[in-house]
């Protein structure tokens, strides 16, 4: 028997599919390249089950012959090139033929198309097979629209995310195409709600490039890009200073010839020209377009063409640096540079010690050994800044939510000879302490029988926080407080449609988020233990909606890191001033920690220079 045979065409097609489209964002993605190719003006998307049910895409392109229509679903049917060595002077998107086909393949399509002038023709295909071609109204461009995606392929439907998730994959797509190609209008309705309507710009300036980018990064973010041409270089970038940085690495684009691309020698590029003014936490927005000899880079090292390899890389890699580094520092002469070394930008300092906030009102529920919420008994403003309006004193309420899905979240593992379980105090306890001052406003200063005990005040509180916050979470005694007035967090529509995917898990943790618009997420609940204000808040929420990711298919890691970023967010900061007592408080925290000698990224939070290490330091 011959263990060796032909696919047949059915099969090989799923297979094909299965290569070029892993979701429907692919999809998407191949829809819109044909119809930037078609050079249309306006494109029209309708979005419905996150793209499982249907996606459908109309354009004012050129459109298709009868002829050409049905020729487009043949494989390696294409328009774009004749012969190998056309690869090298390709300015195209779609050019394998492969994508109406492989779309095809695994669902229920049908295509719609005439010339300008032409007749109509609409063409009916399941799974692969033709099953109609008929006459259609003579109105130029394309619609293309599919229904029932992977039908007929149940193992890639079984690895499709949330709704939310798959969504949020459509509009990110959508807001490349969008950042790409300036002169083509797009308007994206999903479940009967529009989503965007971007009108065309009327040509490829920087205010055209900045009035598309305050429509999907937001007014604040897009009014912070600074610019420049770098025209000789085939270079435009549009980044952000060091003092305008963001939450999130989301909002950073990169395309080549209109490509929209990912290359880890361009990010790593701009991250080292930031080296010296980032702080950790902080990210830089931007958006870079390339014009580029088509000979200078591969992008058919994948499937999806995202992920380029450039002839020189290190070369690619120096003049990314270099002009970011012009682009950057030549725009901020009026704007002070210092070296970052806080993790955290400065905030209000928090309350170390629950113990010395007024006591809650009799019916909260304490989470902590005898520690309440940290809330005020007296009239209050909401948590804006700006608040005027006096509002009673926050409900308390234990989260009524269910229990999270998955496995609940673990706690952290002590680290070796941290904590001897037959004592009341860890093995790197060695009291008494006498605290000496604060160094830098950053490193707290104690005295001890060993010598010297430097801590830093903000991985020490961070990592306290991250077991009191776990702890709650893993007893699912969160408590949380009802705000009177929601805070609107905006987010471009793919982040929030992301966030919105966790809201059942995040409500269990103490957040009840809501969705106000396409790009507006609103909060109503905060833990407790919290007391952010505003600006804080959103910058937590703007964080977590990087952090996140499907609730499905999350694990306890990834759970464990939004934690961490909660605490991270409330701790005191470098640079922030404190008392005797909070310091001596914090000491004391620490110790009833299971790991107090490091934060919960890892960095340790106490440092001991020994009366010995001291002695040799004078000779003696």
């Amino acid at each position: 028997m011959n263990k060796i045979h032909v696919l047949d065409e059915k099969t090989a097609g799923q297979i094909a599919a299965g290569e070029v489209i892993e979701r429907p964002a692919g999809v998407l993605k191949e829809l819109l390249e044909n119809s930037v190719d078609a050079g249309a003006t306006a494109v029209h998307i309708n979005i419905e089950g996150g793209g499982r049910e249907l996606i459908r895409i109309n354009d004012d392109g050129c459109g298709m012959s009868p002829e050409d229509l049905a020729a487009s679903v043949l494989r390696h049917a294409t328009s774009k090139i004749n012969r190998f060595e056309d690869l090298n002077t390709l300015h195209t998107f779609g050019f394998r033929g492969e994508a109406l086909y492989s779309v095809a393949a695994v669902s229920r399509m049908s295509m719609t198309s005439c010339t300008d002038g032409g007749d109509g023709s609409r063409l009916e295909i399941e799974g692969g097979k033709v099953l109609a071609q008929s006459p259609a109204p003579a109105i130029r461009g394309t619609t293309v629209e599919i229904k029932d995606l992977f039908f007929n392929v149940p193992a890639r439907l079984k690895f499709l995310k949330s709704a939310s998730y798959e969504r949020a994959c459509l509009l990110k797509v959508v807001e490349e195409s969008a950042l790409a190609n300036l002169q083509v209008g797009y308007t994206v309705v999903s479940s009967g709600r529009e989503v965007y309507r971007m009108p065309a710009q009327p040509d490829n300036s920087a205010q055209s490039v900045l009035a598309r980018a305050k429509e999907i990064l937001g007014e604040e973010v897009a009014g912070s890009l600074i610019n420049k041409d770098f025209e000789e270089l085939g270079l435009r970038i549009f980044i952000t200073p060091p003092d305008k940085l963001v939450a999130s690495r989301d909002l950073q684009f990169m395309f080549i010839n209109r490509r929209p691309i990912e290359s880890k020698t361009i990010q790593q590029a701009v991250y080292r020209a930031y080296q010296n003014v980032r702080p950790k936490d902080r990210h830089p927005a931007f958006i870079i377009y390339m014009e580029k000899d088509p000979a200078s880079f591969d992008v058919n090292i994948h499937p999806q063409k995202r992920d380029i390899r450039f002839a020189d890389e290190r070369g690619m890699f120096n003049l990314i640096m270099k002009t970011v580094t012009e682009t950057v520092f030549a725009a901020a002469t009026a704007v002070e540079m210092k070296p970052q070394v806080a993790e955290q930008p400065a905030a209000p300092l928090p309350v170390l010690d629950e113990k010395i906030s007024t006591p809650a009102p009799a019916q909260s529920t304490e989470l902590f050994e005898s520690k309440a919420p940290e809330i005020s008994a007296e009239p209050s403003l909401s948590l804006t800044e700006n608040a005027f309006t006096p509002r009673p004193t926050f409900m308390l309420r234990e989260t009524d939510a269910p229990a999270p899905q998955s496995a609940p979240v673990a706690a952290p593992q002590p680290i070796a000879k941290s904590v001897d379980t037959n004592k009341k105090e860890p093995a790197w306890w060695h009291g008494p302490y006498h605290y000496l001052g604060q160094l830098e406003k950053t490193y707290l200063v104690f005295e001890n029988p060993d010598g010297l005990v430097l801590i830093d005040q903000h991985a020490a509180q961070e990592r306290v926080l991250y077991e009191k916050y776990l702890d709650a979470f893993e007893a699912r005694k969160v408590t949380v407080q009802d705000l009177m007035f929601p805070i609107h967090v905006d987010l471009p529509p793919s982040n929030a449609e992301t966030l919105m995917s966790w809201a059942d898990w995040l409500k269990g943790a103490g957040f009840e988020i809501s969705q106000f618009s396409p790009r507006t997420i609103l909060v109503s609940t905060v833990p407790s233990m919290l007391r952010f204000k505003e600006d804080n808040m959103k910058a937590f929420i703007e964080s977590l909606a990087q952090v996140v990711g499907d609730p499905a298919k999350s694990d306890d890691t990834l759970k464990r890191k939004m934690v961490a970023l909660l605490a991270c967010k409330k701790a005191i900061k470098a640079h922030d001033q404190i008392s005797a007592a909070e310091a001596e408080g914090l000491l004391e925290n620490m110790k009833k920690c299971r790991d107090g000698m490091h934060c919960p990224h890892g960095r340790p939070c106490v440092a001991v220079l020994g009366t010995k290490d001291i002695a040799k330091l004078f000779g003696r």
